[in-house]
């Protein structure tokens, strides 16, 4: 496919960081946890999403990124509401 893109194969210390949060918890402390971390990582989304559509490089994953935009969106509303 065209752009070749390799994603990273490690993830990021954020990342590791909310992985290491949330194993450490259990029960109602999880779920809230995990709510708060589904919250956050579909509004980095969200925002990675309009900034490539506004600037990025490449014409057909500018499309693509902000034809996700109003998914991304309905879901982050979704795990808001939760």
């Amino acid at each position: 496919a065209s752009p070749a893109i390799t994603p990273t194969p490690s993830m990021t210390a954020m990342q590791q960081q909310t992985l290491a949060d949330l194993q450490s918890k259990s029960g109602a402390d999880f779920d809230k946890a995990y709510m708060a971390a589904q919250v956050n990582a579909h509004q980095m989304t969200l925002d990675a999403l309009k900034a490539y559509a506004a600037s990025g490089e490449a014409p057909s994953l500018k499309s693509f990124a902000g034809g996700l935009v109003p998914t991304v969106t309905a879901h982050l509303n979704m795990a808001k509401a939760l």
